[in-house]
């Protein structure tokens, strides 16, 4: 068509001068392509400028010269302008290897056709070309096509030429556009997800080759690495010769692109070099073969300016996913049309919309299985034959593959032949009685194979992935493999199982969702992994560590975006004392559920616990108390971090808040001491500073705070605590001065407030007296408590908690029942020292 459009310029035209023929903007480009061919120089006539006009110049100078063409071909030309511009992003596509569209050979062979049967004298070439196609088709193999073009522009690049079929490129218009959108908005990483076949190689491809064109991409190059390991062809599943087999291969791979030689040093900071000097579109194709923490690490650490793109069938969980689906039913529609048009298969092509709407949609817009009918219905078969028996299709895409299958994963297969539901890889696991690493191999081979297809589905805590058998794969193995019914019993007693132990974790963290000895259980997708982490916390019971973390191991593998797998691991890790490895496993598990209560609190207990972050103890236990502000024993744990924090004000605040929620027995026994405690600091703190209508008020307070609990909760530290606060009461007394007799008759009532409170305790409150440490002979464990004028002794052994020697001294308030019948004298029991 280019060669019989240069002709009739030739033809009706050359005889004139070539400005007036071609405007300034053709000539211009004919010229410069003119000298950089034969590096002619000078003024060129029209004849000698017409090789080097490409198909767009050649019929827009047709179309401004009409009126000097024949009447006939003149009126051709312009009814026919609309398709011949179409044909020109064809013909661009052709000559700059882009991807073709699946209209491209349709459209072409159309205008073809009908140029050279209306008009054949003006379209001499092409009426011969469609002869020749006609005769013997592979003539053109022998072509050697030389098209005027103008030099790529665009960034460097190793794209490999588009391997697609003579429909070209379908459908996928949105997901094309939305991925380039990705790339050139501040996401550094795309994936391209999807089962296998459904096409995200082409789309990766065609997307690179619209960026190469695509000015307001500016990369400096795109460099493609493919880690694809097998083919599956008719007969058998080939290994690729020397394939990637796992993410380092895929890094020297990618060095040797992009510095021309294969990387001597570390591949994986070399590229990240090339990325942070180049802006670079890296595109890692095939991806699931080799995906490890050594990539997705390199994913996270991508310099400004770089982009990667990935295609795979599983998500390496730190890129903006785009998900391939199977094709819609107007897709389906189009590309059926289309591909009996191409082949000329009329008793498809010649149907009505309505009956070819009703055929595409039995075919699950599978691109494979609408290319296979046309072939069959092309061959001679009946389209209702092809639709009820698809054996022969099943039997292409199934049937060399299964034989191929590991002995697990056709285990996997049968699991999922019986139990039809998506299941997540650690259902899989637990069906099919295997580890996660079997699992995970288990899953790739299906998934590489096209048995399986997966999907990311959200979830509380992120993006998770669940399998199910292919339409295909169930077809094909309820046909060829059909399960056993001792198999499918074996297979449903075991699904049963997992579902009522499930329940039954979840209904006991249901009841204790702060236990730290309950798994969180957010729907049945969890029941396996829940199984595993319920091991792992009996393990740890017997004090089988190794055990413990091993089955936490292996729950994180199979559920990655589970937070509790993390959390009970920081509980395994706080038995072992290893505070560094429990931290890392709650920080872990929050990054995956920041807004749980349970966490937080239990992150923020650990702190304050074991002494290993008090500011931060405080900030998590403030999110749990967020999260859930209902609960008296987040607020009771918070009101203890916070005294630990010195924010005695706070604390005290917490603490009587707790109280009021009316907490357990435990819980509010605990609040009702850091309360006393938090309150007493304060009291003390303002006496000394001389503020004493502030302690006054915080008295009242301390008092109200009491006033909350009942009085089995004061029993022990409460008492304790009391008699404290009611000696400041007395010893403000003195201090005030005789005018403040409103002052001094509040202190008495404070008092006499007190009095009461403990003698509902302890009546008489003989049992318990409040003194200070006098002296203590460290290296023989015994000290004396001055108790008003007299001492009593105490030994180690007399203190309630004898951890609290070690930091025990002079001056020190402390608690203790005198025993005055002792033989050497007067002794002091039940020691508590009183910080």
């Amino acid at each position: 068509m280019e060669q019989d459009l240069r002709a009739n310029i030739r033809k009706y035209l050359v005889g004139e001068e070539y400005t007036a023929v071609l405007s300034a903007a053709q000539a211009e480009r004919a010229t410069l392509r003119r000298g950089r061919d034969s590096g002619l120089r000078g003024t060129p006539a029209l004849a000698s400028l017409l090789p080097y006009l490409d198909f767009a110049d050649a019929y827009e100078v047709l179309l401004s010269n009409r009126k000097k063409l024949p009447g006939d071909f003149s009126e051709q030309i312009d009814l026919a302008k609309d398709r011949l511009q179409r044909i020109t992003a064809v013909r661009n596509r052709v000559a700059h290897t882009r991807p073709m569209e699946i209209d491209d050979l349709s459209n072409v062979l159309e205008l073809a056709r009908e140029l050279a049967s209306v008009n054949a004298i003006h379209w001499d070439e092409t009426r011969q070309t469609l002869e020749k196609l006609g005769q013997d088709s592979s003539y053109v193999l022998g072509l050697n096509i030389d098209l005027p073009v103008e030099p790529s522009r665009g960034p460097m690049h190793n794209l490999p030429v588009p391997d697609f079929d003579e429909t070209g490129f379908f459908g996928r218009k949105k997901q094309v556009a939305r991925i380039k959108r990705i790339i050139k908005g501040p996401y550094p990483v795309v994936s391209i997800l999807g089962d296998g076949g459904i096409g995200k190689t082409s789309v990766a491809l065609k997307v690179a080759y619209e960026l190469l064109d695509d000015a307001a991409a500016q990369f400096d190059s795109i460099v493609w690495v493919t880690a694809k390991a097998t083919v599956l062809s008719a007969n058998e599943i080939r290994r690729v010769n020397d394939a990637i087999e796992d993410s380092l291969g895929l890094f020297v791979k990618a060095a040797g692109e992009l510095g021309g030689q294969a990387a001597e040093s570390d591949p994986i900071e070399e590229v990240l070099a090339y990325l942070a000097t180049f802006r670079v579109l890296l595109i890692l194709d095939n991806l699931e073969t080799v995906l490890d923490q050594r990539l997705r690490e390199f994913l996270l650490d991508l310099p400004l300016g770089s982009k990667v793109m990935l295609t795979s069938r599983i998500g390496a969980g730190v890129e903006n996913p785009v998900q391939l689906e199977p094709l819609s039913l107007d897709e389906s529609h189009h590309l059926l049309r289309t591909v009996a048009r191409i082949r000329e298969v009329g008793a498809i092509h010649n149907l009505d919309n309505v009956q070819m709407g009703d055929l595409a949609g039995k075919m699950g817009g599978h691109p494979l299985y609408i290319k296979w009918f046309v072939s069959g219905v092309q061959a001679g078969q009946r389209p209702e034959e092809l639709l009820s028996d698809n054996s022969l299709l099943l039997d292409f895409c199934m049937s060399n593959v299964f034989g191929y299958l590991s002995e697990d994963a056709q285990v996997v297969v049968q699991c999922m032949q019986v139990v039809p539901d998506e299941k997540r890889q650690a259902e899989v696991a637990f069906l099919a009685e295997l580890d996660a690493e079997r699992a995970q191999a288990a899953l790739l081979q299906l998934l590489t194979t096209n048995f399986v297809q997966m999907e990311s589905q959200p979830r509380s805590q992120g993006m998770e992935t669940a399998y199910q058998l292919s339409e295909f794969g169930r077809t094909y193995l309820d046909k060829q493999h059909p399960v056993s019914s001792r198999r499918r019993r074996q297979i449903q007693n075991r699904f049963a199982e997992m579902r009522e132990l499930g329940w039954r974790l979840q209904a006991e963290n249901t009841a204790s969702p702060y236990d730290p000895h309950t798994v969180n259980v957010r729907d049945a997708g969890d029941f396996s992994t829940a199984r595993l982490l319920r091991d792992a916390l009996i393990a740890l019971e017997v004090e089988d560590f190794d055990g413990a973390l091993g089955l936490c191991h292996q729950a994180q593998v199979l559920s990655p975006m589970y937070s509790e797998s993390w959390r009970v691991e920081a509980l395994v890790q706080t038995s072992m004392i290893n505070m560094t490895a429990a931290r890392h496993a709650y920080e872990r598990a929050l990054e995956l559920d920041p807004t749980s209560a349970p966490l937080n609190f239990l992150f923020g207990r650990f702190l304050s616990d074991e002494r290993v972050d008090i500011d931060g103890a405080v900030r998590y236990l403030r999110r749990a108390a967020q999260a859930d502000p209902g609960n008296p024993a987040v607020l009771g744990s918070l009101a203890w971090a916070l005294l630990e924090a010195g924010k005695h004000e706070d604390s005290a605040a917490a603490a009587t808040h707790s109280l009021r929620l009316r907490p357990n027995f435990d819980d509010a026994s605990f609040s009702v001491v850091v309360g006393l405690r938090a309150y007493y600091y304060l009291v003390d703190a303002a006496v000394l500073s001389g503020s004493l209508n502030q302690a006054l008020e915080l008295l009242e307070a301390a008092l109200e705070h009491v006033d909350l609990a009942w009085r089995e909760t004061l029993l022990g530290e409460g008492v304790d605590r009391l008699l404290q606060l009611r000696r400041l009461a007395i010893f403000m007394q003195d201090l005030l001065d005789s005018r403040e007799e409103y002052a001094i008759s509040k202190a008495l009532d404070f008092v006499d407030r007190f009095d009461v409170k403990l003698a509902a305790t302890d009546p008489g409150f003989n049992g318990r007296h409040l003194g200070k440490v006098r002296a203590v002979v460290a290296d023989k464990l015994f000290g004396f408590i001055r108790v008003d004028k007299s001492d009593y002794f105490f030994h180690l052994s007399d203190l309630i908690n004898q951890d609290d020697w070690s930091y025990v001294s002079e001056g020190m308030y402390a608690a203790l029942t005198p025993n005055n019948d002792d033989p050497r004298g007067n002794r002091g029991t039940g020691v508590r020292l009183l910080a």
